[in-house]
């Protein structure tokens, strides 16, 4: 049965202006069947040299390498037979269409079978492939009444190097009048070669050193071009996908390098420090004892803060691991550095338990194991950052004082939503950006954020990174801290999977933890049955 696998073009290499190096930069009209017309139509897929066809790579394959017996093909699969054609015949359908329908004869004895082979609109069938020769077949098979047709296959003949049938065949992006065989024997031409003609895929350079390809195991580029185009087998594609895909995140990976170091080169970040004596102060004041993993990412959220590049970075952690707690750690460094934090989550609801969560932890004094009497003494007299909620329930004189507090510089900590992006609300001189749940955020949002600072360092924090995030860590725009253990003390969450059927059960259940003072939640995909459901 044929499988369909995908794969991701790589980019083409950079176009030079110089005279042409090797066959790579000649016009595609260079190899045989391209003349004018296909020239424009290769041109609206930005196709112009043997180079960027050569680049040109499979959108997805069809596996048509397993030979069926004819008399073994069954219907609504792709298969791959050999075959003897029997009689050609042609006619006209009621809408005036060319049909050509073939016999399959069984190469095994020569014998008639009951699979034919139809074709719409194609007049060359019986022109280039007589009566009596053995052919290739690779293609959908189908119900036609009582008979199984092959409908529209692909065909060769058996005797001919295998292209479109026969093999793992390569699918390529098209244009509307570029036919699919065309362009996938050119290609074929281009990596193999013809008649008189060297195959130019042995002209592309080898930009990798062979020390780095044999320690990561990796095809020459040569092959892997080949592999990727025409696979021998899945084995072979995957290690030549494999190959290609290191070559574009290595470009990747440089590109944004560069970029990076441009970035720390003109960075404008305000340098937010504190002390190892002071950090460790406002450590004592928290009401439990920072795991070694807080410990671990607030060490690195230091760091970063005490550079001019600005900070970003992501702060991941599962539910009840203390992400608030190194987020409120790390506001209290600006605010000891004269500058502003902003805490942006959003829902109004997160907006709220953060807030109170930040004023609980400023206003803490001690009560965490190890801190005793000295780290309470060592706290006194010590001042908690003024902190304040704008979310768009505030309204009025409330919301007036809030602004203007966060403009003169007043507030030290403001704690929101996407309130705190509006026109309206400016900082005297914002130092940190927090930003809980960020995916939930449009790009425009983070970045309207971030320009309400001089260029303030960015803390994201999430439990559930997207892959747009994790996107981001792997190709350096964002760092990583992750806590990666809980908090002692914490009960064991245990989670359950009941059926439908089993919800008679679970109520009663549900109802005696309740009744024991616990509380419940129950959610739904809507509240109101929809009568259009």
């Amino acid at each position: 049965m044929a499988a369909s696998r995908t794969i991701r073009s790589s980019s083409p290499p950079n176009r030079r202006s110089e005279p042409p190096q090797s066959s790579l930069d000649l016009s595609v009209t260079r190899l045989p069947g391209i003349g004018d017309d296909s020239r424009k139509l290769l041109e609206r897929l930005e196709i112009r040299s043997v180079g960027d066809l050569l680049w040109h790579l499979p959108r997805t394959y069809l596996d048509y390498s397993t030979f069926t017996p004819i008399r073994s093909v069954r219907a609504e699969h792709d298969q791959t037979v050999e075959a003897i054609l029997g009689h050609i015949g042609q006619r006209r359908t009621a809408r005036g269409q060319l049909m050509t329908e073939v016999e399959l004869l069984d190469p095994a004895d020569s014998t008639a079978t009951s699979v034919r082979a139809t074709w719409f609109g194609r007049q060359f069938i019986k022109e280039r492939y007589p009566e009596g020769q053995l052919v290739r077949l690779s293609g959908k098979v189908k119900w036609f009444g009582r008979t199984l047709q092959f409908a529209n296959p692909k065909i060769e003949s058996a005797s001919a190097e295998a292209v479109h049938t026969g093999r793992i065949v390569p699918v390529y992006a098209l244009t509307d009048g570029l036919k699919e065989g065309h362009l996938r024997r050119w290609l074929h031409t281009a990596v193999f070669g013809g008649a008189k003609r060297t195959a130019v895929v042995r002209e592309v350079p080898e930009p990798l050193p062979d020390e780095i390809r044999e320690r990561r195991g990796l095809l020459p580029i040569q092959d892997a071009l080949r592999e990727v185009h025409f696979p021998s087998t899945w084995p072979d594609l995957f290690a030549a996908r494999r190959r290609l895909a290191f070559d574009e995140l290595l470009v990747l990976q440089l590109a944004l390098g560069q970029r990076r170091e441009r970035w720390r080169r003109d960075a404008k970040a305000l340098p937010l420090r504190a002390d190892d004596a002071t950090a460790e102060r406002w450590v004592a004041t928290l009401p439990f004892a920072l795991t070694g993993a807080q410990r671990r990412a607030f060490s690195e959220i230091r760091a970063d803060l005490a550079q001019r590049v600005p900070m970003s970075r992501l702060l991941e952690g599962d539910v009840g691991s203390g992400k608030t707690v190194v987020a409120a750690l790390a506001a209290r460094i600006a605010v000891a550095s004269g500058a502003q934090a902003a805490l942006m989550a959003p829902t109004e609801l997160l907006a709220e338990q953060h807030h109170r969560s930040l004023t609980e932890l400023f206003e803490s004094r001690g009560g965490s194991s190890g801190a005793g009497a000295a780290g309470r003494e060592a706290t006194r007299g010590a001042t908690a950052p003024r902190t304040a909620l704008l979310t768009s329930s505030v309204t009025g004189t409330a919301r007036r004082a809030i602004i203007d507090a966060l403009a003169s510089g007043e507030l030290e900590v403001i704690v929101g939503t996407h309130a705190l992006v509006e026109e309206a609300v400016t900082f005297k001189r914002l130092g940190l950006a927090i930003v809980d749940e960020q995916h939930r955020f449009g790009v425009r949002q983070r970045a309207t954020f971030r320009e309400k600072g001089l260029d303030p360092h960015l803390l994201l924090t999430t439990a559930t990174p997207i892959p747009q995030t994790l996107s981001q860590t792997v190709y350096r725009d964002l760092d990583i801290s992750v806590l990666d253990e809980m908090p002692s003390g914490r009960q064991s969450i245990r989670t359950e999977v009941r059926p439908h059927d089993a919800l008679p059960k679970v109520w009663p259940w549900v109802r005696q933890r309740v009744a024991l003072g616990e509380q419940a939640f129950v959610v739904t995909p809507r509240i109101e049955e929809d009568p259009e459901d």
